[in-house]
């Protein structure tokens, strides 16, 4: 696969993570690709907390300090011990491009990578080294000991729980039918439209990511309805948009005949003034024929 035609993982991750944590959106701001320096050295996702005190509601976030860098790996994607040492550094450099010196602590940074499926060499290799890896809450594991300067988790999406992180886990190409019928119904329950536009993003990876599991599901009444519920906005906006370029084709045709017969009724003035110039020049020629005739005349009487 080439690639300009490989999957956008990334923006759906983050539209999954406002979701997963819009029990305290309004206690957070999301800084997506955070730009660290003037060349392309970009966070994932950075989540600050407005407050310090505020407590997190979702299980993902209850590791949260101030500054909360996350490193997103797509399904297909290694997360190694290099990621981990990559994001460390974006995390230190972040820490250190503030204007006043230490004005981020240490203790108010954390630091979360995410994947699909359990990085079973970087969670050895920590082991290895003194770290201890304990699974704090189900696919989510903390990451202590002396060589982990910031708070870290490790998320592996597959193993979180299916009713408390639908959105995290919905990012995957191995979705089940009840996985998928029931995001269906999570999307359809959405009311504010902030979170219903972020619920798009990630059902659009989603049907490109599953397409026999939905073809399946557009045979339950039920989820089909929902599915023409949530992509109505979508095909609203398709027919509006070939209904728009419809009208810019015939206005195109008409401005096109439009000028042709311009250029017609210029060829016909042409034609006219042309007609006007012969018919003036054939009276001259008969005013000359007859002033001719009349000079002969009056020369053939003379002689007589």
């Amino acid at each position: 696969m080439r690639e300009f035609e490989k999957t956008q993982w990334h923006p759906p991750f983050c539209s999954a993570m406002k979701l997963e944590l819009r029990a305290n959106k309004e206690d957070l701001s999301f800084d997506i690709e955070r730009t660290l320096n003037t060349k392309p050295i970009r966070i994932d996702l950075l989540i600050v907390k407005k407050t310090q005190d505020v407590k997190i509601e979702n299980e993902i976030g209850r590791i949260f300090e101030g500054h909360n860098i996350f490193e997103y790996k797509s399904p297909k994607d290694e997360l190694g011990i290099d990621d981990y040492f990559k994001t460390l550094a974006y995390s230190c450099l972040y820490k250190a491009v503030c204007p006043e010196a230490d004005a981020i602590k240490a203790e108010d940074l954390t630091i979360s990578l995410v994947r699909e499926g359990k990085p079973v060499d970087l969670i050895k290799w920590f082991e290895e080294h003194g770290c201890r890896v304990r699974e704090h809450y189900p696919g989510i594991y903390y990451v202590t000991g002396k060589k982990i300067i910031f708070p870290m988790q490790i998320i592996v999406s597959i193993e979180l729980n299916k009713l408390e992180h639908k959105w995290l886990k919905a990012l995957t190409s191995k979705m089940d039918m009840e996985a998928g019928k029931q995001l269906v119904f999570a999307m359809r329950d959405l009311i504010v439209k902030e979170d219903r536009e972020n619920a798009d993003s990630v059902l659009q990876l989603v049907l490109s990511e599953n397409k026999e599991i939905f073809e399946k599901l557009r045979g339950i009444p039920t989820v089909c309805e929902a599915l023409k519920t949530l992509m109505k906005p979508e095909m609203d906006a398709a027919v509006t948009a070939a209904v728009k370029e419809k009208d810019a084709v015939i206005q195109a045709k008409e401005a096109e005949i439009q000028t042709k017969e311009a250029e017609i009724q210029t060829k016909e003035a042409e034609i006219q003034t042309k007609d006007a110039v012969i018919q003036s020049q054939n009276a001259r020629i008969e005013e000359l024929m007859a002033q001719v005739a009349a000079m002969a005349k009056v020369n053939g009487e003379s002689r007589f």
